[in-house]
């Protein structure tokens, strides 16, 4: 397994997934004889974004519902932090318990702010974890960002923009670090199927402003479970010195660092991901 490809080990899962909804939830299942794992994605993508991951993790029965207002779950009425918060920890209660939950980027602080909310879980991984605040930042990329979805509140245009192709591969392009060809072009494909997946406008632009708003350090005191990090070296979106920073401030927490990759890990290296999350499961059970 150590040589597949991000795109073979996607094709692997879908040979072993059934979609089963819970509720307003579309919640995809993946096969597995072993551990219950739950996945949660980041903004703008849909269960398919940890696909290749699931791929990676064979023996586990992976859980990846595909966020409110994303994929074909229906929307919330509001689409903060504390709603999405609330959000999962109903959704663990109802359909755990798992022996791991796992969030990616925005899934990051998902999970940060339903442990805040009492979610009971023993162990907790935390894949490229938010941790500067966006909204405070004040660099080309991230004035760039905050217009882009201010014109995507327009009713005339908005979701047209939020939809272009043109910026979902800008995008692309900005958050993959990885020197190979086909990784990269595999990370465009995903993105260019999946990454406009939103319910409407609300949805994606109430997820910016709540994806940019937080940081998983708002969440520090309450993140006491036995915790996994895991960065990108070259990750420009959550920088390595803030995840060592965030690490050192957390009670029972381990960061490790895939190298040469930056926001997308769970695309660029599943297989190192998956390992790790492995090692962890096995040396916590």
């Amino acid at each position: 397994m150590l040589n597949d490809s991000p795109e073979r080990l996607f094709q692997r899962a879908q040979s072993r997934v059934h979609r089963d909804d819970f509720g307003d939830t579309a919640r995809w299942v993946y096969s597995g004889s072993s551990k219950r794992v739950l996945l949660i994605h980041g903004f703008r993508g849909d269960h398919h974004g940890l696909q290749a991951l699931a791929g990676a993790l064979p023996d586990y029965e992976i859980t990846i519902p595909d966020l409110p207002g994303f994929g074909k779950s229906g929307p919330l009425p509001t689409h903060d932090l504390d709603s999405y918060g609330s959000w999962l920890v109903k959704f663990h209660s109802d359909t755990g318990p798992y022996d791991l939950v796992v969030g990616h980027s925005f899934g990051t602080l998902v999970v940060a702010n339903a442990m805040s909310k009492s979610l009971d879980q023993r162990l907790v991984c935390l894949i490229n974890p938010i941790s500067t605040r966006a909204s405070n930042c004040h660099d080309a990329a991230n004035r760039i960002a905050r217009l882009f979805y201010r014109f995507g509140e327009n009713r005339f245009i908005g979701d047209w923009l939020l939809r272009s192709g043109l910026i979902t591969r800008a995008m692309s392009i900005g958050l993959s670090k990885s020197k190979s060809l086909r990784t990269r072009r595999f990370v465009h494909d995903q993105h260019a199927k999946y990454f406009s997946g939103f319910h409407d406008t609300k949805s994606v632009t109430e997820g910016f402003l709540a994806a940019s708003s937080g940081s998983v350090f708002d969440y520090t005191q309450n993140l006491t479970s036995l915790t996994l990090l895991i960065a990108g070296e070259k990750d420009s979106v959550a920088p390595i010195a803030a995840q060592h920073q965030f690490c050192a401030s957390l009670q029972n927490a381990e960061l490790e660092i895939i190298p040469g990759v930056g926001h997308l890990t769970h695309y660029e290296k599943p297989v190192e991901v998956a390992s790790r999350i492995a090692d962890f499961l096995g040396g916590n059970s």
